[in-house]
């Protein structure tokens, strides 16, 4: 992930490059595909999540495009072929292939319900430790 950058707003003509995923870091949202406005980095291309925020808080998913399709790769998403600038995936018949390591919208939804329960979970110890701190302190004034 890289630093931040100013965007203008999601370019529809971008829209066939590269496949835009649901994000892999918070699983909230689809990226965006955005072009960076600042003075170093003008025109080029980066993807982020639309929970990122510009000072780096928020969600942390942030790529510029080559790191993009490096991720794209990684994780199944892309398989073969070669990426170029203009966004063309060259293979022998097909431009993109989902991979196995690609997650099927099922699978999505249950690690987002699996983030829900180990969220309710937390919340549960939380409120257990907030309640045995309140019973020592009472404990403690009986003395």
């Amino acid at each position: 992930m890289a630093s931040q950058s100013s965007a203008s707003a999601p370019d529809p003509r971008l829209s066939e490059e590269l496949p835009l995923i649901t994000c892999t870091e918070c699983g909230r949202k689809k990226v965006m595909r955005l072009k960076s406005r600042q003075e170093w980095s003008f025109g080029q291309m980066f993807y982020c999540c639309p929970m990122h925020k510009r000072d780096g808080t928020g969600c942390p998913f942030w790529f510029w495009e080559e790191d993009y399709v490096e991720h794209l790769k990684k994780i199944g998403i892309l398989n073969g072929g070669e990426w170029s600038r203009k966004g063309n995936i060259k293979d022998d018949d097909e431009k993109m292939m989902l991979g196995n390591g690609g997650t099927s919208r099922k699978e999505e939804d249950s690690s987002v319900e699996v983030v829900r329960l180990l969220r309710s979970i937390c919340m549960l110890c939380y409120c257990i430790l907030v309640v045995q701190v309140v019973m020592l302190f009472v404990h403690l004034l009986k003395r």
